[in-house]
């Protein structure tokens, strides 16, 4: 069991974090002159307390399941979050200047914590990076696939995240994303808010996705097994 405090640190800490980072966002900083952004950016509450819950999720499910080696990638993957949700609605793009490096920050973290442990993740993690970028490159080239370049970009990052703690683990994200992304398109064609050719963010979806996967894949699992 996880203990308390590191869960709280890890809440507090980052959700310090969160909040910072949603005030620099609320700059507007991120946009460029192709995002033909119409509205000014404004400020959101929501960003440190994200931060901060997801922060929470990881202290408690990656420290029991894969050891504090590897927590550090996935607060960093739990700020990361918080940015491409921002932007992705606001401008329906995931910058490569925010995705790339951060994702070759995270990757690296994993390769230090697999040394540490002198385990197996990270052949999870590499079966994990291959398997969600080609799931997502042949529905970015599929005609009506409905992703795009910084959604290619970004799925081997989470498939690594999510292998490196277990095929179950890759399965429950890769698929919880696709739902939620479908379940939020749907919403938006409901209430008038989208069309069927409009551009509907996905970036989020596959983040929330993921965190499903962390979070909950263990205890999916029992339900499924009727446990």
């Amino acid at each position: 069991m996880t203990p308390w405090w590191v869960v709280a640190g890890c809440a507090l800490v980052m959700g310090v974090v969160g909040h910072l980072t949603g005030q620099r966002l609320a700059t507007g900083g991120y946009r460029i002159p192709e995002d033909d952004a119409e509205r000014a950016v404004g400020r959101n509450w929501w960003p440190g307390l994200l931060c901060g819950a997801l922060s929470a999720v990881a202290a408690l499910a990656v420290g029991d399941l894969a050891g504090w080696a590897a927590l550090p990638a996935y607060l960093l993957f739990a700020w990361l979050t918080v940015g491409l949700i921002w932007i992705d609605l606001d401008v329906h793009r995931l910058p490569v200047g925010l995705v790339v490096p951060t994702g070759w920050g995270i990757l690296v973290l994993l390769a230090v914590a697999s040394l540490a442990s002198g385990d197996r993740r990270w052949l999870g993690a590499v079966v994990g990076f291959v398997v969600m970028g080609l799931v997502y490159l042949v529905l970015a080239v599929l005609p009506g696939g409905g992703v795009g370049g910084g959604d290619v970009r970004l799925a081997p990052l989470i498939g690594a995240l999510l292998g490196w703690l277990g095929a179950a683990h890759l399965v429950i994200g890769l698929a919880a994303g696709f739902l939620i992304g479908g379940v939020a398109a749907a919403a938006l064609l409901v209430l008038g808010r989208a069309g069927l050719k409009s551009s509907i963010a996905y970036g989020p979806a596959m983040c929330l996705g993921a965190w499903v996967g962390i979070a909950a894949t263990s205890r999916i699992l029992t339900v499924l097994s009727g446990g």
